[in-house]
């Protein structure tokens, strides 16, 4: 039909209706309809050839920044077989008025692997270079590994839900010889809730989680620094297809530390930052991952800068 309507247009708008003065001017017009006619034919058949061929995947995920996004907050799982290779670059800083001054710069690597069952595995493993007034250390931070599950999809009222296990190996250097420490000193189990609901070009996102710092006896001792409860809220703009901005606020109640069972008085904490990130697509498989931590509560870097890279297999 498309086609039929085109050449109808041609004839419609050919110089024929003119009535040409001579044969050879006839016969040139004729040439000309014609040689329109097959240019208008193959356009045609380009467009109609455009429309029945499937989108290229690699097409779709230049328009998914908000997705991958999403992926980074734990709020989205890789689909089974995909993967993601992540190196990352912080800067965190302590003010001396609160504390001892402190710098801390990481560079770490993730991989996530998307599984079956709406499931996937993550590794990060970070290395950490800390300076204070009372020396410097470089060294493996604390290696993390978890698995997260999608346990609900998104529906027209109720958001989608994904939960997740994350054990923190204590495999950084701690103070115990009086260095400085790279790491947190304790193996942590933590679990997980993170729920996420679509208002387009918005997404909110809340989460819960629980932490387990594992006690442990050192110089004798028997020391649990306490279990943390984790909340955190948030959104992320879709600004554009390969652009996103969120913004979140992260807390975390932790409970009175213990030695040999003895509560420490006045050990118990709130921790709290404000997150505020950028992303955009740079190619079909990379993108960059901009993001600052800003101190709102307790003993926490008064900033800390990220940077990401992740690349999509």
């Amino acid at each position: 039909m498309t086609r039929s309507l085109a050449l109808l247009a041609v004839l419609s708008l050919s110089p024929l209706a003119g009535w040409p003065q001579s044969v050879d001017e006839l016969q040139r017009t004729i040439k000309e309809r014609d040689a329109e006619i097959q240019r208008l034919q193959r356009r045609i058949e380009k467009l109609e050839g455009d429309a029945s061929r499937p989108r290229d995947a690699d097409d779709d995920e230049m328009n998914r920044a908000l997705e991958r996004a999403l992926v980074q907050q734990g709020g989205m799982l890789l689909p089974p077989g995909a993967y993601e290779l992540e190196p990352q670059a912080s800067y965190a800083h302590w003010n001396k008025s609160r504390s001892t001054l402190r710098h801390e710069t990481d560079v770490a690597l993730s991989l996530r692997a998307g599984l079956p069952w709406d499931s996937q595995i993550g590794l990060r493993i970070p290395y950490v270079h800390v300076s204070t007034s009372a020396g410097s250390e470089t060294a493996l931070g604390d290696v993390d590994l978890s698995l997260s599950r999608q346990f609900k999809q998104e529906g027209s009222s109720l958001p989608s839900l994904v939960g997740s296990l994350s054990w923190h190996a204590r495999t950084g250097k701690d103070a115990l010889d009086g260095g400085v420490p790279t790491g947190g000193g304790f193996d942590v189990v933590q679990v997980g809730l993170t729920a996420l609901k679509r208002h387009d070009p918005l997404v909110y996102y809340g989460g819960l989680s629980y932490s387990s710092p594992l006690s442990r006896d050192i110089g004798g001792i028997n020391v649990d620094p306490g279990d943390a409860l984790g909340v955190r809220l948030g959104g992320i703009l879709a600004a554009r297809p390969d652009t996103s901005v969120n913004l979140g606020l992260n807390l975390a109640f932790v409970r009175a530390a213990r030695l040999d069972g003895q509560r420490v008085a006045e050990s118990d904490t709130v921790l709290g930052t404000l997150q505020v990130g950028f992303g955009t697509i740079l190619t079909r498989r990379a993108m960059l991952n901009l993001s600052a931590d800003l101190r709102v509560t307790g003993e926490v870097p008064n900033f800390r800068v990220n940077a990401a890279l992740p690349i999509r297999f």
